[in-house]
């Protein structure tokens, strides 16, 4: 097993929602690079997407309802942009129990799994050499679980180094001294799309 920057198990995956293969509406035979979102369409007929747990992007749990419905509670009809203090107590009742019960519905369906064989479909082609890769699609590539570990290790070294480039945020000198294992990069190119059976 490889394992991650900073001694990280990249074995272990995020999903929130079902770990069976589902079949994907966004998937397209051709793919539109000015598509805005098409670095999010699946780039397979059947699977689903996860993250690796140490690089969790949280932002795009945001949209479950409409990819996955069913999943979170109904909201209820109601003018969010009127409650404040002066709201009624049985507005803000109704707030408090329908963030309540979609808190809840997210750790329900929120599913930790180990993955050590096999394929994974992943953005990191910069960090990944050609011969390497099985299949492309778009902006995803596929190739094996250990070479995935590998790509996800450059591109941490990279993003946490910047590899010698001159930005003015970043002033640290020794990879250690930076936070985390992406330094203060988002992570949702590290989202993954897993075709095969978990």
């Amino acid at each position: 097993m490889i394992k991650g920057v900073k001694g990280k198990d990249l074995t272990i995956f995020v999903r929130f929602g079902g770990l069976n293969l589902k079949k994907q509406k966004g998937y397209k035979t051709e793919w539109n690079k000015n598509d805005d979102m098409a670095y999010h369409q699946p780039p397979a007929s059947r699977g689903f997407y996860a993250f690796p747990k140490v690089a969790q992007e949280f932002f795009l749990i945001s949209s479950i309802d409409k990819f996955q419905p069913g999943i979170l509670p109904k909201e209820p009809i109601i003018d969010w942009t009127i409650l404040d203090e002066n709201s009624s107590e049985e507005a803000k009742v109704i707030y408090n129990n329908y963030e309540k019960s979609r808190k809840n519905a997210l750790s329900l369906c929120r599913k930790e799994f180990k993955k050590t064989t096999g394929y994974i479909w992943h953005h990191l082609e910069e960090y990944t050499p050609h011969n390497e890769i099985i299949e492309t699609h778009g902006c995803w590539v596929k190739t094996s679980l250990k070479n995935w570990q590998k790509a996800f290790n450059r591109m941490s070294i990279k993003l946490r180094t910047r590899d010698g480039e001159k930005d003015q945020y970043i002033k640290n000198k020794n990879i250690n001294e930076t936070r985390g294992i992406l330094g203060g990069f988002c992570a949702d190119h590290c989202e993954v799309f897993i075709n095969e059976k978990v």
